[in-house]
């Protein structure tokens, strides 16, 4: 039997979980409550749980790794979280801060574990997904309940001095002064992310559901503005790195009839013209479930790799 990686992408809202062969085929996926393991009393030995349950329900004997994505910074060393401020229990205390949650499952399952931020997955999957490996730089932004972004440069994920980087939801905006759920006042998510456009919904079309929006009022002023928040956040991207390709996605830019044609245009106009004298594309990540399962398989194979690499 070959040997598969168990990818998860444990959200705020749901674990994601799934057997991953070498080719990145996805098999046995499935999908649980995060409150699960939020409210767990011991909330490591939960997940443990949750894989041996799955590993025993789907007769996996040959298992490679264990690889997680996570909402929220993770530490160079790829297992310590600092900080998932989207996972809470029931009484609103953030549940994985500053520890390290690959030990014990490594020493349960005796195999290597890996935790990477959601983002960096999906854009491995992007990537590889859209056969973009050989460019050289590739930006991804992903607009959800919040803003998360990922880069790549010469195949390598950006990463920050301990492992920070990119919060590009809490970037500031020129004379914001709407407060987040940060702490700060002006952060980028609250003029361009999911919760943003349920405030829209919520003040101006309050009858509508939110996946109705862009078909009913795209052409109408809350919309309008939405649009160009968003715009802004791809342009300051688009600037900085002069990218090969922009990957496009998150629950918001891949709702229906997101004015992708509208967006664009106010990307292109925001960024810098020597970036735009050379342009870049635009891929739209696909809306697929299982995309967070599979980026974090690549992710824990490219790093056995380069261990393997180190040790030779």
């Amino acid at each position: 039997m070959e040997k598969v990686i168990i990818g998860i992408d444990l959200g705020g809202t749901n674990l994601r979980i799934g057997a991953v062969s070498k080719d990145n085929h996805l098999e046995n996926f499935s999908k649980i409550s995060s409150a699960v393991i939020a409210d767990a009393e011991k909330p490591i030995e939960k997940i443990c749980e949750i894989i041996e349950e799955y590993k025993e329900k789907n007769h996996l004997e040959q298992l490679e790794a264990i690889s997680i994505g996570v909402p929220s910074s993770v530490e160079n060393d790829k297992e310590t979280i600092i900080c998932t401020t989207n996972i809470r229990n029931r009484h609103g205390k953030v549940v994985f801060q500053n520890i390290n949650i690959a030990r014990e499952l490594r020493d349960y399952f005796k195999v290597p574990v890996f935790v990477n931020n959601d983002v960096n997955n999906i854009l491995l999957y992007d990537i590889a997904a859209n056969h973009l490996e050989n460019q050289k730089i590739v930006v991804g932004i992903y607009i959800g309940t919040g803003v998360g972004a990922a880069v790549s440069i010469d195949g390598q994920l950006l990463e920050g001095k301990n492992g920070a980087e990119l919060d590009l939801g809490h970037i500031p905006y020129y004379g914001g002064d709407e407060k987040c759920s940060c702490g700060k006042e002006g952060c980028c998510e609250c003029y361009a992310s999911g919760w943003k456009l349920q405030k829209i919904r919520r003040e101006y079309y309050p009858e509508d559901k939110i996946q109705d929006l862009f078909i009913k009022h795209s052409e109408e002023q809350p919309l309008q503005e939405f649009i160009r928040g968003c715009a802004n956040v791809y342009a300051i991207m688009a600037t900085i790195f002069n990218p090969d390709s922009i990957i496009v996605g998150g629950g918001v830019p891949e709702m229906e009839a997101f004015p992708r044609r509208q967006f664009e245009k106010a990307v292109n106009a925001g960024t810098g013209a020597d970036v735009m004298s050379y342009g870049f594309d635009y891929v739209y990540s696909r809306d697929y479930a299982g995309k967070g399962v599979i980026g974090a398989a690549i992710f824990a194979r490219r790093r056995m790799k380069e261990m393997a690499q180190s040790l030779a």
